[in-house]
C-alpha cells in the first residue's frame, strides 16, 4: 500500500518504547504512532497500541502494514533486531529506522562487540572470549586484576554480566554461565557455552547516545544508569532500577572528548566493516583514570536512560527520523530544554517476604503477575495521578514535573490495569536541578502502587561530579 505521511510504526513494548512514541507526539502535532506490540494501558490518541505485532516475529508486522500502512517503522528493541526485523521489513518494501542484524550483533554477541570495538582503536577493557571452562578457570587464576564475566548472548533480566570482586566469585560466575548454557543446549536453544572475561575498570559509569544515518551521528544528552538491583549498587545486575539525565560529569569539553574517542571511531569501524546501523546506538563507558572505555555497544536506546532523555528533546522527531532515512542527519542540531530528571523503576517484587512460600519477586526469581495497579486514573493538573500517556502534572516553575511510562502492565478485560513482567512502570521527576527532579519523583511514586511493589529508593542520591579524569581537567559547567 501506499505510505501515509505522519504515520509511523513503533516496534517495541517497554518503557523506553512509550518515551520513543511520547516523543515522536509530543514535537509533532501531526503525527500518529502505531506501537506494536506495545501496551495497551497507554491512553493517547494518536498512540495507537497494535498488539498483534510480535517482536520475535516480523511476518506479523508485516501483515499488520498491509492494513495500516505508515510512513516507515522504527524498530528499537534488541530482541527484534537481532533476529533481523530491518531486513525482513524492507524486503516487503517497507522504509525502516534500525540496524540489521549483522549490525545490532555488536550488541547480541559481546564477542562480536569486543572485537568491533578493539579492530578499530575504540578503548576497551583487556579482554578474553572462551569455550572451554577449565581455561577460563586457569586464566581467572592469572590475572593480576578484578574480572567482570559475562555470557555472549542476550540474557531475559539483563543479568548477563557479573562484576566480581574476588577470583573465586568470578569461577562462581563461571560455572554459573556454564550450568545455563548446558541447560539451554539440551533443550535446543543454545549452540553452547561462550563467555568473555575482561579486566574489572574503576570510576563512573556514563549512557552516551547518537541516532545515526549511516554517514553522520547526532549526540542525545548523556545519562547515568542503575543497573544493580539494591540500595547502595548491591546485588545483581538487572536490566535497570533508574537513570538521571544528564550525567553529573556532563560538559561540553566532555561530550567532544566521547564524541572524539567513541562516536566517531565506531561510525568509521561501521562504514569500514560494512554494516548498515541507522537509529539509535547506546554506547555504555567508564570514565577512568586513562580516559572513557568502552563497557558495551547496544543497538537501541537504553531502557530506563530514554525516559529522563527523551523527554527534554524539543526538537521534531519525526523529521529527524526522515532525516536518517535520507542520510542528511550532517549539521542538523538537537534542541533540548535543559531540565534534569530523574527515572526510578517500580517492579513486581515478592508479595509476602514474611512467607517463605512466597514467590521471591524480580529479577531475583519467580514474580506473581497480574497485580492490580493503581493511580492510573487520569487527574487535574494540581492531582498527584495524570492520564497513562505519559502520566502528566505540572510544576510551579512551568516544568513538566513527573511522567510516568508504562512497561509491563496490561489491562484485564474489565479494564484494570495489571502487572506483566518484571518492570512494572517508570515514574520520572523533572526540574531545574537534580534534586528537585528526584524529589517530584519520588514524591509522585507516593500515588502509584501495586502489591509487592520494590523500588530502589537512593537513584539520583548524592550525586556531584567526578574528579577529572584523563590527563588534563575539563571544565564541569552544567547546561
Amino acid at each position: 500500500m501506499t505510505p501515509v505521511s505522519d504515520k509511523v510504526l513503533v516496534i517495541d513494548g517497554t518503557g523506553r518504547g512509550h518515551a520513543i512514541c511520547e516523543l515522536f507526539t509530543r514535537t509533532n502535532p501531526d503525527v500518529t504512532v502505531y506501537y506494536g506490540p506495545g501496551c495497551d494501558v497507554i491512553d493517547h490518541p494518536r498512540i495507537v497500541p497494535a498488539g498483534s505485532v510480535s517482536l520475535a516475529d516480523p511476518a506479523t508486522a508485516v501483515d499488520f502494514l498491509a492494513t495500516h500502512p505508515v510512513e516507515f517503522v522504527f524498530v528499537s528493541h534488541i530482541d527484534a533486531l537481532s533476529q533481523g526485523y530491518v531486513e525482513a521489513l524492507r524486503a516487503a518494501g517497507h522504509r525502516v529506522v534500525g540496524p540489521t542484524a549483522a549490525a545490532a550483533a555488536l550488541e547480541s554477541s559481546k564477542t562480536r562487540g569486543k572485537e568491533f570495538c578493539r579492530d578499530h582503536g575504540i578503548p576497551v577493557p583487556e579482554f578474553e572470549v572462551f569455550t572451554d571452562v577449565a581455561k577460563a578457570k586457569e586464566f581467572l587464576g592469572s590475572v593480576p586484576y578484578r574480572c567482570v564475566v559475562k555470557t555472549d548472548g542476550l540474557t531475559p533480566d539483563g543479568d548477563g554480566s557479573v562484576v566480581c570482586d574476588t577470583a573465586a566469585e568470578a569461577i562462581a560466575a563461571v560455572d554459573r554461565f556454564a550450568a545455563e548454557a548446558a541447560e539451554a543446549a539440551a533443550g535446543g536453544s543454545s549452540d553452547g557455552l561462550r563467555l568473555v572475561v575482561e579486566e574489572r575498570l574503576t570510576g563512573r559509569e556514563i549512557s552516551v547516545f547518537a541516532l545515526l544515518d549511516g554517514d553522520s551521528a547526532l549526540l542525545f544528552p548523556t545519562a547515568m544508569d542503575y543497573k544493580r538491583t539494591l540500595e547502595g549498587d548491591a546485588g545483581k545486575n538487572c536490566d535497570g532500577m533508574g537513570s538521571v539525565a544528564p550525567h553529573p560529569d556532563d560538559s561540553p569539553g566532555l561530550r567532544e572528548e566521547l564524541r572524539a574517542a567513541l562516536v566517531d571511531p565506531l561510525l568509521r569501524g561501521l562504514r569500514a566493516d560494512g554494516l548498515d546501523f541507522t537509529g539509535f546506538v547506546y554506547i555504555g563507558a567508564m570514565l577512568t583514570p586513562r580516559g572513557p572505555v568502552v563497557i558495551e555497544i547496544n543497538a537501541r536506546f537504553g531502557d530506563s536512560e530514554a525516559q529522563v532523555v527523551l523527554p527534554g528533546v524539543r526538537s521534531d522527531f519525526l523529521d529527524l527520523c526522515r532525516a536518517v532515512l535520507a542520510r542528511d542527519l550532517g549539521g542538523r542540531r538537537l534542541d533540548t530544554d535543559g531540565l534534569a530528571r530523574c527515572s526510578v523503576a517500580l517492579v513486581q517484587g515478592c508479595l509476602d517476604p514474611a512467607d517463605p512460600d512466597a514467590l521471591i519477586g524480580w529479577p531475583f526469581g519467580p514474580f506473581a503477575a497480574g497485580q492490580p495497579v493503581r493511580g492510573m486514573a487520569p487527574a487535574g493538573p494540581a492531582g498527584p495521578a495524570g492520564p497513562a500517556g505519559p502520566a502528566e502534572t505540572q510544576g510551579p516553575d512551568g516544568a513538566d514535573d513527573t511522567l510516568v511510562f508504562c512497561a509491563n502492565i496490561r489491562r484485564d478485560a474489565a479494564g484494570t490495569p495489571r502487572t506483566s513482567g518484571g518492570r512494572v512502570l517508570h515514574v520520572v521527576g523533572a526540574g531545574h536541578t537534580l534534586d528537585r527532579a528526584r524529589r517530584l519523583a519520588y514524591d509522585r511514586i507516593e500515588h502509584v502502587g501495586f502489591p509487592g511493589m520494590r523500588y530502589r529508593t537512593d537513584i539520583g542520591a548524592g550525586l556531584a561530579p567526578a574528579p577529572a579524569a584523563g590527563p588534563a581537567p575539563r571544565a564541569r559547567t552544567r547546561k
